[in-house]
């Protein structure tokens, strides 16, 4: 790595000071960088705060300001940071509510990535904290008014970077999600039920519309109730207006608070009556429900693919380590939201758990090497002592989880049902099967999410 890589991963001096040399050269005054702090989040893109005092020149004054740019790990579907300028720029013109764009830099040599500045937006995105706040139907009500915006976005040249498909969305999707299946380790039947399911219920296409594609608790900032800010536009395309309503809504993104609808946050109608007075145009309601299960299998495959990363890329990170866990809460999700009209009984046979991966011996690893290294080197005296103590628990464990042995060979039975599953052969016994299967994985796991 370069010295100068080095300046860009710490925005060490070095690195500030050739932003201000950039900015200055921008706004022909002099700049200053100061209270410069990475914030929090942030796996695909960096988010650095800064206040920006300009002396002269075309924008004088001092500036709140966030720069946005590439993380060390992106996402080869993620827009990049010019992409992303532009989408924010045309979302400010539709009257969305975002941070207002500034200024782009694509010369690499000024931060070794490309970079924007937007202004700081005031307020919290954290959904834990958003949901606890109480029921909040103006909030409501404000995303659905901002959303029918976001779909009102139209092409006029600055986004043709964004590819439309000739294909529905949801079929779009299934296809996409049954690719990234066969390319993940082990079998996943309650998911190709859903798949299935999806396929079976699809809607009739529609004309798609500006998606934002990641509208959810969680990527939007709130001050004293109140929305101020639309975030997080890296996967922003062309696609069915309820992909975005079914994303929102989804129960995976409550955050605990599922009474809740809208995102954990407030009622479904406030968010229909905000939408649907900025448009003029009513919703398919009746169609909210398939874009849920939707949602939830979109979920789904990414935390398989995150916990893939972890096990079989080598990346030593105990959050995509513990995203594979959620796995089995989502496919309880879809499988109470496709159960077939009549339900079969449960099984009368004895139905054990089935490990999502990562392994539980992987994820045991990496607990224990943060409580040996992370957390004992920063302890002293009887703390650090007892930090020891955990982390030699966990190698026993870890060691008689692998002394269990690997999976028993069923001769390929669980993959040539999981492939009836994918042609749609389910039947209302395999359904039961499954949601047994995921309820005794959370028996395990989460007996929380049973409730």
């Amino acid at each position: 790595m370069s010295r100068n890589d080095d300046a860009v991963n710490n925005m060490d001096r070095d690195a500030i000071k050739q932003l201000e040399v950039w900015l200055a050269r921008q706004s022909g005054g002099r700049a200053q960088v100061r209270d410069l702090k990475q914030l929090s989040g942030g796996a695909i893109q960096e988010n650095w705060k800064l206040t920006l005092d300009l002396e002269g020149g075309d924008w004088p004054g001092s500036h709140d300001l966030v720069l946005r740019k590439d993380a060390p790990s992106n996402v080869a579907v993620s827009h990049g940071r010019a992409e992303e300028f532009a989408i924010l720029k045309a979302a400010h013109a539709a009257g969305v509510k975002v941070p207002m764009p500034c200024v782009l830099c694509e010369d690499i040599s000024v931060l070794g990535t490309p970079f924007f500045l937007m202004h700081r937006a005031d307020g919290t995105a954290a959904g834990h904290r958003l949901a606890k706040a109480g029921d909040n139907p103006s909030l409501a009500e404000d995303l659905g008014r901002n959303l029918a915006r976001i779909h009102s976005i139209k092409d006029d040249g600055t986004l043709s970077f964004i590819e439309k498909s000739d294909e529905a969305p949801a079929a779009a999707s299934i296809a996409d999600y049954r690719a990234h299946l066969d390319a993940l380790p082990d079998d996943h039947p309650a998911l190709e039920w859903g798949l299935a399911w999806l396929q079976a219920h699809a809607p009739d296409p529609v004309a798609p519309v500006f998606c934002h594609r990641d509208y959810r608790t969680g990527n939007y900032m709130v001050e004293d109730g109140a929305l101020t800010a639309i975030l997080d536009w890296e996967f922003a395309g062309w696609s069915d207006p309820m992909e975005d309503v079914g994303w929102l809504t989804a129960k995976c993104w409550r955050f605990g608070a599922v009474e809740r609808e809208v995102g954990g946050i407030g009622p479904l109608d406030a968010f229909f009556t905000g939408y649907e007075a900025e448009c003029g145009q009513a919703l398919p309601r009746d169609q909210v429900g398939y874009w849920q299960v939707m949602a939830h299998m979109r979920w789904a495959v990414i935390a398989l693919q995150q916990g893939d990363r972890f096990v079989s890329g080598g990346e030593r990170n105990l959050e995509l380590a513990l995203t594979a866990h959620i796995v089995p809460e989502l496919e309880l999700e879809i499988l109470r939201q496709t159960a077939p009209t009549t339900p079969a009984p449960a099984p009368s046979d004895a139905v054990q758990a089935v490990r999502p991966a990562p392994s539980l011996d992987a994820l045991l690893g990496i607990a224990r090497d943060i409580v040996r290294g992370d957390l004992a080197n920063v302890l002293d005296g009887e703390a650090k002592y007892k930090a020891l103590m955990a982390a030699n628990a966990m190698a026993i464990v870890s060691r008689q989880i692998a002394s269990l042995g690997g999976q028993v060979d069923d001769g390929g039975a669980r993959a040539a049902w999981t492939q009836q599953l994918r042609a749609g052969e389910g039947t209302p016994e395999d359904h039961a099967r499954l949601l047994a299967e995921v309820e005794a994985t959370l028996l395990e796991s989460n007996p929380r999410a049973l409730g």
